[in-house]
């Protein structure tokens, strides 16, 4: 394995270079800018390491079911390495990005190196782990080595938006793999699941009339704020709840419910308000089911409007996500805590992640999944995003040990 380390490090510039070239294609995450350009670089360097190439697009009858508008076409590009094994490791990455916040020092889409780093939206989540999974595949094939499983590679879109319109449709059309890599912890973690997610909007309706004459109305907004005070009870309920899995951070140990991420109500001054609405992220514990989860909601809901007549509020469900849990001991977390110490010394943990990932796809159908990244510091969707450039290619480093050592 050392062999393969140097001739990772004696490649270092190719795979810096890579990231840096994906970093400056702007796969702006709504509305999906520039798709098209990051798989054409994609699919150009996966066909120079001689993989095999199948491409998937999503429906529009699937896109505009979601409510997508604008934007590139969604095609997730599959690359394979089939070695006639009886066993498929894949390994799955998104390259859409959120938009960039608006205190970066430097500009979000110029890969800038600098003191070890580089630099870019994009670079912590995940472009930089992506890269890293291409190169250590591409790695172990041209140093001539021959692991003991296939390789398959997914690169979707979509992801920051929920994967409806990307991995959730793509990934159903290929064969179940044994073992599944995607983003996840760094460094000395890996993630061996995730929390489920429950999105929902709490849509509050009124009666319209003008502001001088408010007796003439129902204020929508008046309701929305009763509505939202009332379910601060719940949240506090759930938000003593706890998971026996083990968390990198103590506090996410905790089930989480958020509300108002997005807000939307009338746009004039002088009326009363028929309509306001808010929303609720429902993060859920392998403890804890969606149907649980979402009928506390309703039942908090119907309670309120047992107690206001006028009370005239729904619940839509638009997305849900079981929680998933994949085995710490089972062989692909064995090769991967192997992989890292060859790289990085030491012990590793495995933990729960609080977010979802695209592997949740997979995982669900049964394959073994964990989940590791490039480390940066954490600043995956805020300001000066960066990755540090020796720990992409250890990263690049520790892909290539635990294919290597899958069987």
């Amino acid at each position: 394995m050392k062999k393969l380390h140097k001739y990772i490090d004696s490649n270092s510039k190719e795979v810096i270079n890579f990231t840096r070239r994906l970093v400056e294609i702007q796969t702006v995450n709504p509305p999906g800018r520039d798709y098209d350009k990051a798989v054409a670089l994609i699919e150009a360097q996966c066909r120079r390491f001689g993989f095999s190439i199948k491409k998937i697009e999503t429906p529009k009858s699937i896109i505009d079911g979601k409510g997508v508008k604008g934007g590139s076409r969604r095609i997730t590009l599959i690359a394979r390495w089939n070695l006639k094994r009886p066993k498929t490791v894949h390994l799955n990455g998104h390259y859409d990005v959120v938009p960039a916040t608006g205190g970066w020092k430097t500009d979000p889409f110029k890969a800038v190196i600098k003191n070890g780093r580089i630099y870019g939206r994009g670079t912590e989540d995940m472009k930089g782990t992506l890269a890293a999974m291409l190169y250590a595949a591409g790695a172990i094939k041209k140093y001539g080595l021959k692991p003991d499983v296939n390789v398959e590679l997914s690169f979707v879109p979509d992801e920051e938006t929920g994967g409806a319109t990307g991995a959730a449709y793509s990934l159903k059309k290929i064969q179940r793999p044994d073992f599944v890599i995607g983003e996840g912890y760094s460094k000395d973690y890996i993630s061996n699941g995730n929390k489920g997610v429950l999105w929902a909007d709490v849509e509050v309706s009124g009666l319209p009339a003008h502001a001088s004459e408010p007796h003439k109305g129902i204020n929508a907004f008046e309701k929305m704020v009763f509505v939202a005070v009332e379910l601060m009870k719940l949240k506090k309920k759930i938000g003593h709840r706890q998971t026996r899995y083990s968390v990198k951070d103590k506090k996410d140990r905790f089930a989480t419910f958020v509300m108002g991420g997005e807000l939307s109500g009338r746009e004039k001054v002088n009326i009363v308000p028929d309509k306001a609405s808010f929303s609720i992220d429902r993060r859920i514990l392998p403890e804890e089911s969606v149907k649980d989860a979402k009928r506390e909601i309703v039942m908090a809901i119907e309670k309120m409007k047992r107690r206001d007549r006028d009370l005239n509020v729904k619940v839509i469900f638009r997305s849900e996500e079981p929680p998933i849990v994949s085995d710490k001991s089972g062989i692909l977390s064995h090769a991967m805590r192997r992989a890292i110490h060859e790289v990085r010394g030491g012990s590793t943990g495995a933990a729960l992640l609080p977010g979802c990932t695209d592997i949740r796809f997979l995982a669900r159908r049964g394959s073994q999944s964990a989940g590791y990244s490039v480390a940066g510091a954490g600043r995956h969707h805020g300001d000066d995003e960066f990755i540090y450039v020796k720990n992409l290619i250890d990263t690049t480093k520790i892909f290539a040990g635990a294919i290597m050592g899958l069987k």
